[in-house]
C-alpha cells in the first residue's frame, strides 16, 4: 500500500484494491444489501464496526423480528427469506400461530449472515469505524476507516450507507433531519438483555393461572406488560412497584420472548430508557447505558421474586449495542410521510410494503395523531427515491435513516422492512455496476422489478 496525506496529521494508508460495492454497516440492511450485491456478482466490501454482522439483531440482541403485517410473500425481503430459512433448518428460528415466521437465535444469526455472505465472496472489514469519506464532485471516491491498522483510504465505485445513523451520508455533506419536526428529540432508546435457566413450563401455567393471554405452544412464549394495559401480569408489576422492588419507568414497557436453540432463555425487549433525547449525544447515550443496566438487575431481581419460572433463573448478558430507535434521516430525493402511510400509498418505484403501525414509544400520542391502523391487506409503500440523494452521486442509504419524517420512520423502522430496503439498495448498486449508472439517476422501477421477479 502506498501512504498518501489526507486530512489527519497521520499517515493514511491507500487499499491498492478499489472495490464494486462498499457498504458501511453490516446490520439488518447491511448484510441484506452485501449479500444482494454479491449475488449480483460485484465484489462487495462490508465495513463494520464490532466483531460481527446482524448489528441490532445480533448485537442488540433484538428477536424475534417483528411482523410487517402483511401475509404471504408479498412485500417480503428475499435476502430475509434465505436468512430466516438457513435459521430455521438449523433450530435457530421458528413461527408462531400469530403468523409471525422471524423468531431468531439472535447469536446464531452472526453464523448465518457470516455464512451466507462469504458464500458468495463477500469481503469483510471487522472492528473497524468510519471516520470520514473523500467526496469529489457529488462522488464518493472513497472512505477513511479507521481499526489496529490505523487509518485507511478505501476505494469504491458505488457505497451503501447502512450505518443506521447515516453517518457515511452525513460526512459527505447530504442534509439530514434528527428528531421529531418540532423539538429534534429522538424516540426513547431501550436496552435488551437476556436470561437463562428459566422454567418455560411453569412460566407458563403461571400466566394460564393469572388468567394471562397465552396461546403460543411451547417451548415458544411471550410476556409482556405496561402500567396503562390493566392485565393480570400487571398486577403483579403493580405489587413490585409497591414493594419497592422495581421503579416506575422499570415497569413502563415490559416485553420478553423466548429463543429459539437456547432452552430455557428469554430475550428482553426492555428496559425503555427514560430521559434520553439526543441518540446522538455519546454522553447522553452513555448514562443511558449505565441507568438501563440498573434497571436490569431491578427487573431481574422482581422476576425471580415474583414470576414463578424464574426463581433459579441467571442474567446471560446485556447487550452490547443499545437499541436505538431513530436518529439520523437524509433528506432524500422523496421523504416518506405520514400522509404516505393512511392513503396506503403505493408507488411506481416501491421497492418495500410495511402495513406495520405508527410506533413512536411515549415521545408523541399516537392516538391524538389520527392515523387510522392498517386493516388486513392493506399497505403502504417505500419508494426507492427515499435511499438517493441529489447531493452524491454513487451513494445509496438504506435501513432506519432512510427518507422520511418522524412518524413514518416509526412505521418503516422493523428489521423486515430494514432488510427490504437493504435488498434494494444492494440489487441497485449491483445492477448500477454492471451498467455504469448513478445510483441517484437509476429509475427505481428497475430495481422493483428486479425484486418481483425475485419473490
Amino acid at each position: 500500500m502506498e501512504n498518501c496525506t489526507y486530512t489527519y496529521s497521520k499517515p493514511c494508508n491507500v487499499m491498492e484494491k478499489t472495490y464494486d460495492v462498499i457498504v458501511i454497516g453490516g446490520g439488518t440492511a447491511g448484510s441484506a444489501a452485501a449479500i444482494a450485491s454479491a449475488m449480483g456478482g460485484e465484489d462487495t466490501l462490508i465495513i463494520e464496526r464490532n466483531s460481527c454482522l446482524g448489528g441490532l439483531a445480533s448485537v442488540g440482541q433484538v428477536t424475534p423480528m417483528m411482523h410487517n403485517g402483511i401475509d404471504g410473500r408479498s412485500g417480503r425481503s428475499y435476502i430475509n427469506e434465505i436468512i430466516k430459512k438457513k435459521m430455521a433448518l438449523e433450530g435457530y428460528g421458528a413461527d408462531d400461530h400469530y403468523g409471525n415466521d422471524g423468531w431468531f437465535n439472535p447469536e446464531m444469526i452472526k453464523y448465518a449472515l457470516e455464512e451466507i455472505f462469504t458464500e458468495y465472496k463477500g469481503t469483510i472489514l471487522y472492528n473497524t469505524e468510519l471516520l470520514d469519506t473523500v467526496v469529489e464532485n457529488n462522488k464518493i471516491k472513497g472512505v477513511v476507516v479507521h481499526n489496529k491498522s490505523g487509518l485507511s483510504l478505501i476505494r469504491g465505485r458505488v457505497f451503501i450507507d447502512c450505518t443506521g445513523d447515516a453517518d457515511a451520508a452525513f460526512a459527505s455533506g447530504v442534509t439530514c433531519f434528527t428528531g421529531d419536526e418540532l423539538l429534534h428529540n429522538n424516540q426513547a432508546m431501550s436496552l435488551r438483555f437476556m436470561a437463562g435457566n428459566i422454567d418455560i413450563l411453569k412460566l407458563k401455567a403461571f400466566l394460564k393461572e393469572i388468567g394471562e393471554a397465552d396461546i403460543l405452544e411451547y417451548p415458544l412464549v411471550e410476556i409482556a406488560s405496561v402500567w396503562e394495559a390493566k392485565t393480570p401480569l400487571n398486577k403483579v408489576f403493580q405489587k413490585g412497584l409497591k414493594d419497592k422492588v422495581i421503579e416506575y419507568p422499570d415497569g413502563k414497557y415490559f416485553q420478553a420472548f423466548s429463543v429459539p436453540g437456547m432452552p430455557g432463555v428469554m430475550s428482553f425487549n426492555c428496559p425503555e430508557i427514560p430521559d434520553i433525547y439526543d441518540t446522538l449525544d455519546t454522553a447522553a447515550v452513555s448514562r443511558g447505558l449505565i441507568t438501563g443496566r440498573r434497571m436490569i438487575k431491578r427487573l431481574h431481581s422482581f422476576l425471580k421474586a415474583y414470576i414463578p419460572g424464574f426463581e433459579n433463573s441467571c442474567l446471560i448478558s446485556s447487550a452490547d449495542m443499545p437499541g436505538i430507535r431513530e436518529s439520523r434521516r437524509i433528506r432524500g430525493k422523496y421523504i416518506l410521510s405520514e400522509k404516505d402511510f393512511s392513503e396506503r400509498a403505493k408507488f411506481a418505484d416501491g421497492v418495500a410494503r410495511t402495513a406495520y403501525p405508527v410506533d413512536i414509544h411515549g415521545l408523541i400520542d399516537e392516538k391524538k395523531l389520527g392515523i387510522k391502523l392498517m386493516e388486513r391487506g392493506e399497505y403502504f409503500e417505500i419508494p426507492y427515491r427515499c435511499l438517493i440523494t441529489d447531493a452524491i452521486e454513487n451513494l445509496l442509504v438504506a435501513g432506519r435513516c432512510i427518507s422520511s419524517t418522524f412518524i413514518a420512520q416509526s412505521s418503516v423502522r422493523i428489521q423486515p422492512t430494514c432488510s427490504a430496503l437493504g435488498e434494494a439498495a444492494g440489487i441497485a448498486a449491483s445492477y448500477c455496476v454492471r451498467n455504469n449508472r448513478k445510483p441517484n439517476e437509476l429509475d427505481g422501477k428497475i430495481v422493483r422489478d428486479i425484486m418481483t421477479e425475485k419473490n
